[in-house]
């Protein structure tokens, strides 16, 4: 029975991650990360408040999962032969802020907040580091 239930659950999860990809966009699903990550980062030392912030650490990484299959328009800008590189290069920055999220809501669970400091840090990081690139 439990595993029938994970399965529905993640069955549900893959349809609203698809119909939720269809209507929103890139920066919309990015602003929503950023205030779930600053809500995260102000709390992140109280423990009262690990609970929470493993739901928005799974929000974020609901989010990056939306956004494996869009890609900014500023993409477009490079030429046509470089395009698929400079794709993968942005699913590889969205895969590694997913595995950071997922690694933080694991974190929370288990009251490592330590450790979960430690990865809001990077996620801060890595979303410097891809806009560096995908976002100027």
């Amino acid at each position: 029975m439990r595993k029938f239930l994970v399965s529905v659950v993640v069955a549900l999860s893959a349809v609203a991650v698809v119909a939720y990809a269809e209507v929103t966009s890139i920066r919309q699903d990015m602003m929503n990360v950023e205030k779930l990550a600053k809500q995260i980062k102000a709390t992140v030392a109280d423990a009262s408040q690990n609970q929470q912030n493993a739901v928005n650490a799974n929000q974020i990484a609901l989010l990056m999962q939306a956004n494996l299959q869009k890609f900014p328009e500023i993409i477009k800008q490079w030429p046509a032969d470089q395009q698929p590189a400079v794709v993968q290069n942005y699913q590889e920055h969205i895969n590694y802020a997913l595995s950071i999220a997922v690694q933080m809501q694991t974190a929370f669970q288990n009251n490592d907040n330590a450790t979960a400091a430690a990865l809001i840090q990077q996620l801060f990081d890595a979303k410097e580091n891809s806009h560096k690139i995908y976002n100027h």
